[in-house]
């Protein structure tokens, strides 16, 4: 059982039951008012641990990625990224991600907190 990776977010009520393996390296490099923006760093099969994520948040993929993407009521998704590729999600999200490519992944997280 792994840990979740942020105290900053809201924990899901079960995460402490969910199964999670070693986490990815996150670095927070800007927390303001106005947005967090993160650093992840996985090697291969590493995760980020159960969350859900209260505001708008927008990914850059900044290697290609191979990632599972396990969304808490819904079915999970394979999702090849290449790097330079971006994605803008909604607030609501509850998932936990791992990394299944060969190769050491990285993207940075912008979440919009107004």
């Amino acid at each position: 059982m792994g840990k979740y990776y942020s105290a900053t977010r809201d924990r899901l009520d079960d995460a402490d039951n969910l199964q999670v393996g070693a986490l990815a390296k996150r670095t927070v490099i800007i927390d303001d008012d106005a947005k967090t923006v993160s650093h992840f760093h996985f090697k291969p099969g590493d995760e980020t641990g159960w969350h859900k994520h209260e505001h708008d948040y927008f990914v850059v993929y900044l290697t290609d990625c191979k990632l599972l993407h396990m969304p808490r009521n819904a079915p999970d998704l394979v999702i090849d990224h290449k790097a330079r590729e971006s994605r803008h999600i909604k607030a609501g999200v509850e998932h936990h991600v791992r990394s299944i490519a060969d190769w050491d992944v990285e993207l940075l997280e912008v979440e919009y907190k107004k």
